[in-house]
């Protein structure tokens, strides 16, 4: 009897069948199944010549040419040129670590922060100083419009070579 929703083995369940590596139930459920399906059953007979051929073959060899290249390959590594590199150190061992104390520590003992804190304050000085210049400079809106005459320039206000135009 064969139920609707049954399926056949896939390779990798016919596979673990062969190899005796499913569990008990799966085992059981995958026998059951074989024994009803011819297909299944000639997939798993395939599977069982192909393992026992696999198992019965002769170890491959390592060539000798390959064996004599793979020992002429120096053992140690040659020495690393020793450059540096800040925030990294190198250890009595060899090892390269981070530099536990920040770059720029050892500089009087100021912190990070107080240098950035003090370049803060330098920049809003800097801009405080720019805003209250901008602001003796500019005109004082209370004062009546003054009119700047150019020398030479005739007093009506038109320039020679132009001509007055009439706005609508």
């Amino acid at each position: 009897m064969t139920g609707v929703f049954e399926d056949h083995l896939g390779v990798d369940a016919v596979v673990a069948y062969v190899d005796g590596e499913l569990g008990l139930t799966a085992f059981q459920r995958a026998a059951a199944h074989i024994g009803r399906c011819p297909d299944c059953a000639a997939q798993v007979a395939e599977q069982t010549v192909a393992q026992q051929t696999l198992r019965s073959a002769d170890l491959p060899r390592m060539s000798g040419s390959l064996f004599d290249q793979l020992r002429s390959i120096p053992v140690a590594v040659p020495a690393v040129p020793t450059v540096s590199v800040p925030g990294l150190v190198r250890d009595s061992r060899g090892h390269v670590r981070h530099d536990r104390e920040p770059v720029g520590a050892g500089q009087g003992g100021r912190s990070r922060r107080f240098r950035f804190g003090a370049g803060a304050l330098v920049a809003g000085l800097a801009v405080g100083a720019l805003v209250a210049g901008s602001a003796d400079s500019a005109p004082d809106a209370t004062s009546p419009d003054t009119v700047t005459t150019i020398p030479g320039a005739p007093v009506d206000g038109t320039l020679p070579g132009f001509q007055p135009v009439s706005h609508r």
